[in-house]
């Protein structure tokens, strides 16, 4: 131990005795340490740290699915079966969300209202602060409307009133009593929802009592101890058999689906989060390739030191124990300092992540873990950048130290060719980082491209509720509606005005529609993407009309309904013929089957690069549909789509006076223009493509700076040399191309393996960013390729210049 004490020691005074490389080699640690420990930070957030909740992993998620759609929301009778039936549970609980207005206290507003049943708290191991749980009572349809507020809209709201509890809200047009407030740290799987209340109080509506219905409510499964996720999805999948019998028309080819809850919250961002780990890394290999440069350069100036140490009897794993203990010192001062740094860092990126990275998980802080982490990577490197220079400089011939040798000419071969391989290394990660960045950023260039489908330029969207109040007839909500559409149309500079319970990048609306003849078995059904829209709505947007007509004031209230289909649908059912006057079978008109009036472009729907629940899409003039379809959807959102003449958001507060004027009660929400929607369907790829960008710049820097510093050492240790090579007539110009070409071929070998590296990792990236990455785009390695030689000429041309003003009579004298 005090040994240990007495290297340390020495490894200090020895540092400080070159202060200038000591720095150099701090900040550069500190640099690559502090940006790996901010990513860090967000990978431990949003995919590591467990879930908030009691024994994170005996929960599951479980979603339905049919052969031609994916994941879909479960309808509330199949879950009551799923829950009556199981045996691999000890709880199967439902939650969902749905928009409500908060009328009474304070102005009118709409708020995300949580669905949850009454067990949903006690499954995942959390109860309210304030007050109490629901009651089984309260979670059914008939039982004492209760609501349990969160800590952000009760501390809004309410002022934090202890007082809250057993007092009323209007919610909806109905009272509700306050009967609990959540913690402040607790993360539901729905973050933005402000309140919460039994999911069953909503039982005896349509869309609750029908199994083919999908009032967006999923389920949270915590298994039994000792239950694996396969056995208890081969029990679902098995309820799910009992129900395809039971109910073959409602139930069909419908199946459950389980899956991993842990997995299911990091999946959206898996991929970018893997992918800015690797970049920071290999920023971490470049700063650790130029340390260990640095690291060498000083081994080879104490030879003499190493070898009198020898001499006197230091064995060689001695010296190594020395110049690791200087290294890690080196390493740890540089993880120190770019703690510093990523305090700053997490900041930066937490302020400015997109909601994707926003963590259910908890928020992004250097925690414990993170500090483990900086502490593993700091000794890690450590002895990554110490371990060559220290094997290096132990390796020691007695003789010399009893002489007085030309110490560059014996330090020269060896170490010469480790740090040739280093700069090497450095130049091909630089190479495949810079290469990473530009094919993203030509991705999100070629992605932003892309058709919508609509023309989103000066049109803003809004929201409104789906009725004045929750006993209100399809006929009096489409009357509110309209009359909304009216007042928004008599504003001055309005173009067009129309409304749709679903929209492009915001909601979506599956139905499903057979083949016209085709039996109607699950089989046969297919899901659409589907709008439910006033006349003029399909004008509003610009979706181009292909062939037919679009609605119009004739398809309203008391007319046969008529569809649209997209061109999707068009080609694959009616191929070579003209689809207008054609007819399917659907279920919301009502009738046998219904007729094709109009074929229009198809939208991209979920964003555009997000891939499509459904290819294919249907429009109805809502006010066409039977009550019975209308009241199955009229809880959705109402989406307002206002075409303007100049810019949309100067006139937000006439529209919000429009929506007040048909109902002072009825608030307008989420309202903004609606190329808000596109640009923020790209925020996480954006926010990611960023930092890329940010990192291959930084390494390109370092790679440089390492280049730089490798060439201007070999100058300065062939003094000599080039000085004879002068004094016997060389011109400077030789002189320079002799230098330039040795740190060209460093350069190139290194494009070379940097090519090869970067070929494997645009492929990864085209995985991990389906859709956006084409690792078969030659361009960001002709764009990349030259930048980088560019800057190794400049790295090599300028300590090449230097050497050509060597005295060689000074030269000459140069030891």
């Amino acid at each position: 131990m005090l040994a240990l004490v007495r290297d340390v020691r020495f490894a200090l005074r020895m540092l400080a005795r070159n202060p200038a490389t000591t720095l150099v080699a701090v900040f550069t640690l500190a640099l690559a340490i502090g940006v790996n420990t901010s990513i860090f930070s967000a990978v431990n957030a949003i995919l590591l740290r467990p879930l908030p909740y009691a024994d994170p992993d005996q929960l599951v998620m479980v979603l339905e699915t049919q052969p031609d759609v994916e994941r879909m929301a479960v309808p509330y009778l199949n879950y009551l079966d799923y829950k009556a039936e199981n045996t691999t549970f000890s709880a199967l609980v439902a939650t969902g969300i749905h928009a409500a207005t908060v009328t009474g206290k304070g102005n009118p507003e709409q708020v995300l209202v949580e669905m949850v049943s009454h067990d949903t708290l006690p499954a995942l191991g959390v109860a309210p602060a304030l007050g109490r749980n629901f009651l089984p009572e309260e979670d059914a349809p008939d039982g004492q409307k209760a609501v349990i507020l969160r800590h952000g809209y009760w501390a809004r709201r309410y002022a934090a009133d202890p007082a809250v509890l057993g007092q009323t809200i209007t919610l909806g047009g109905s009272d509700w009593t306050i009967v609990g407030v959540m913690p402040p740290d607790f993360r539901s799987m729905l973050p933005t929802s402000e309140l919460m209340i039994p999911v069953g109080a909503r039982a005896s509506e349509t869309t609750f009592r029908d199994r083919a219905a999908r009032p967006e409510i999923y389920l949270l499964g915590r298994m039994k101890p000792g239950v694996r996720e396969a056995e208890a999805r081969a029990d679902l999948q098995s309820i799910g058999d009992g129900l395809a019998k039971r109910y073959p028309k409602e139930y069909g080819n419908s199946r459950p689906l389980v899956l991993s809850l842990n997995e299911e919250m990091a999946q959206p961002v898996r991929g970018e989060m893997a992918m800015l780990m690797a970049s920071v890394i290999c920023v971490l290999l470049i700063a650790a390739a130029n340390v260990a440069n640095l690291m060498l350069e000083r081994a080879m100036r104490r030879q003499k030191e190493m070898q009198i140490r020898a001499a006197l009897g230091s064995g060689r794993w001695r010296l190594i124990r020395q110049l690791l203990i200087e290294s890690l010192l080196v390493a740890l001062f540089g993880a120190g300092l770019g703690l510093l740094l990523a305090l700053w860092g997490v900041d930066l990126l937490a302020a400015a992540r997109p909601p994707a990275y926003g963590g259910i998980r908890g928020p992004m802080a250097v925690d414990a873990t993170v500090l483990g982490y900086t502490l593993a990577v700091a000794l890690g490197t450590g002895l990554l950048f110490g371990l060559v220079p220290a094997l290096q400089a132990s390796r020691q011939n007695l003789a010399p130290a009893l002489k007085d040798s030309d110490r560059h000419a014996s330090a020269g071969g060896k170490n010469l060719r480790a740090r040739n391989l280093l700069v090497v290394g450095e130049v091909a990660l630089a190479l495949m980082l810079l290469i990473g960045a530009v094919a993203a950023i030509r991705g999100l260039i070629r992605v932003q491209a892309v058709d919508p489908g609509f023309d989103p330029d000066r049109l803003l969207m809004s929201a409104v509720s789906t009725a004045p109040s929750p006993d209100a007839s399809p006929a009096v909500a489409m009357q509110f509606w309209e009359q909304v559409r009216s007042n928004i149309a008599a504003i001055p500079g309005v173009v067009s005005v129309g409304w749709s319970a679903a929209a492009p990048f915001v909601t979506d609306q599956l139905e499903q529609f057979q083949p016209l003849g085709a039996e109607r078995t699950p089989e046969n059904m297919r899901s659409a993407g589907t709008y439910l829209v006033s006349p003029g709505y399909l004008e509003t947007m610009k979706i181009p009309v292909l062939a037919g007509r679009t609605f119009g004031p004739h398809d309203g209230a008391g007319t046969a309904p008529v569809l649209i289909i997209d061109e999707a649908l068009a080609e694959a059912f009616f191929p070579g013929q003209d689809p207008v006057g054609q007819r399917l079978q659907d279920k919301l008109s009502g009738l046998p089957s219904v007729e094709i009036v109009g074929v229009v472009g198809h939208v991209k729907q979920y964003g555009l690069d997000a891939p499509e629940k459904t290819p294919y899409q249907m429009y109805y003039a809502f006010a066409q549909l039977p009550e019975a379809s209308q009241r199955q959807v009229r809880l959705i959102i109402m989406h307002m789509i206002v075409r303007f003449e100049g810019e949309p958001l100067a006139y937000v507060e006439q529209v919000r006076s429009a929506v007040t004027a048909a109902d002072p009660l009825q608030p307008l929400f989420a309202v903004g223009p609606y190329t808000g929607h596109i640009f923020g369907s790209l925020m996480t790829r954006r926010y990611t493509i960023t930092l890329l960008s940010v990192f291959a710049g930084l390494a390109l820097v370092l790679a440089a700076v390492g280049l730089y510093a490798v060439m201007g050492n070999t100058v300065a240790q062939r003094t000599h040399e080039l000085g004879v090579r002068m004094a016997l007539g060389a011109q400077p110009r030789a002189v320079v191309r002799l230098v330039v070409r040795q740190g060209m071929a460093l350069v190139g070998a290194g494009v070379a393996i940097g090519a090869i590296g970067a070929l494997a990792m645009t492929r990864a990236m085209s995985t991990l960013l389906p859709g956006m990455i084409d690792a078969t785009d030659p361009s960001p390695f002709l764009a990349v390729t030259p930048v980088l030689v560019v800057v190794g000429l400049l790295a090599t041309y300028i300590p090449a210049r230097r050497a050509t003003r060597i005295d060689p009579m000074v030269a000459l004298r140069h030891e």
